[in-house]
């Protein structure tokens, strides 16, 4: 068995109580869409795990990959997207290119996140990047009533305009109130993932206490146990 920190999440089944053992891989793979609660240019950003590590790990691989990520965060998505996937099927070509820009607007977006994290100015590449995106007209998509909620209506959007509600959140993050609350985990594994810290006291420092925050209570405690042993036996 690989030395891995291992995380033990408890539920109850007819009054008996059980353990599931999750590796941090395993946990991090069940939360590949994105934690719900956070902005929408944070779960796109964060498909790229362990980004403060020599090798990332890309939780979008391909298009497909891609498009099953919309479909996972913008409610409503579904049955819009699937004639795009059809496609997509059939001119692979069409896909990739999509693949391509989306990416490349997920980097853009990362350093200028980061960036407001450090209070520094923003990299002009990455800054004329994002612009080119915000500032493209999209006619294909707009909003649309599902029950008593607006929703993104995706139903004659051009590959492009999949990216428009991704810029709109990063936009609007990186320029409105949240934007002094945005930061970055602090696990020293290189987690890297952002998120906006919506804490009282202003003082977090994991993605999820349920992941990076637990192991390094866990290695706190150990640390503690040993140094409380070494100091007996000494």
């Amino acid at each position: 068995m690989k030395a891995s920190w291992l995380i033990l999440t408890f539920y109850r089944v007819r009054n008996q109580t059980k353990i599931k053992i999750m590796s941090s891989k395993e946990y991090r793979h069940s939360s590949a869409v994105g934690d719900p609660k956070e902005e929408l240019a944070i779960r796109f950003v964060n498909t790229a795990a362990w980004r403060l590590r020599s090798a990332r790990e890309e939780r979008l691989p391909d298009a497909p990959a891609f498009l099953h990520w919309l479909t996972a965060n913008l409610p409503g998505s579904e049955q819009q997207l699937a004639p795009i996937n059809v496609r997509w099927r059939a001119h692979q070509l069409d896909g990739a290119k999509l693949y391509e820009a989306a990416i490349a607007l997920r980097e853009a977006i990362y350093e200028l996140l980061v960036a407001r994290i450090a209070d520094a100015a923003p990299p002009i590449a990455a800054l004329e990047h994002f612009n080119a995106h915000l500032v493209r007209p999209r006619s294909g998509i707009r909003l649309g009533a599902m029950a008593s909620e607006l929703v993104w209506d995706l139903g004659e959007a051009s590959d492009l305009d999949l990216l428009k509600p991704i810029v709109m959140s990063a936009a609007s993050l990186v320029t409105g109130p949240k934007a002094h609350r945005i930061r970055q985990c602090q696990d020293d594994r290189g987690c890297g993932w952002l998120f906006v810290d919506e804490s009282r006291a202003m003082n977090r420092r994991w993605c999820s206490m349920g992941d990076c925050g637990n192991r390094a209570k866990a290695k706190r405690h150990y640390q503690r146990s040993r140094g409380q042993s070494d100091s007996s036996s000494g």
